[in-house]
């Protein structure tokens, strides 16, 4: 086994804490935020700088859906879950098309009337001591939710 095949170690405590966290600052951001599933995601984007500057940015999120009305809220969070951004809302009138890569837990989104093309939204674990993103998260449960979620939203397309 190589070295990137290995799973992060994860504290579990920490984990329920932080899914406690990501709510409070979902249902903060989000009026009626108890009505959606959430889970934490990431996205990101580059861009060059110059010629030989290539920059990344990470952004961490926690990502609410609602099989109601089959709507999609994202909120941006700071890294240790104590602040949050404004939601971007994604009606399902402005998807095109959506994907799950269950081997990367990566959702994309196509769009049709949006000034973005497309975006991504990654839903995998990640351990203790992370630079970019939140430390502590274990979510398979959540993310065997989410599957079933794109594909009743996928049929509504």
């Amino acid at each position: 086994m190589g070295l990137f095949s290995r799973k992060p170690k994860i504290d579990m405590e920490k984990v329920q804490k932080n899914k406690t966290k990501m709510r409070q600052l979902f249902n903060q951001a989000v009026s009626d935020g108890d009505s959606y599933e959430v889970l934490y995601a990431t996205t990101g984007s580059t861009w060059k700088e110059d010629s030989n500057t290539r920059v990344y940015q990470f952004i961490s999120l926690v990502f609410g859906y609602r099989e109601t009305d089959f709507k999609i809220v994202v909120v941006p969070v700071n890294i240790e879950l104590t602040e949050f951004s404004e939601p971007l809302e994604i009606e399902i009138s402005e998807v095109k098309a959506v994907k799950y890569r269950k081997k990367e837990s990566n959702l994309d989104m196509d769009f049709s009337e949006r000034g973005r093309k497309s975006m991504y939204f990654g839903f995998g674990d990640i351990g203790q001591n992370s630079k970019s993103f939140v430390d502590n998260v274990s979510q398979e449960e959540e993310r065997q939710k989410l599957i079933a979620f794109v594909e009743k939203y996928r049929a509504k397309l």
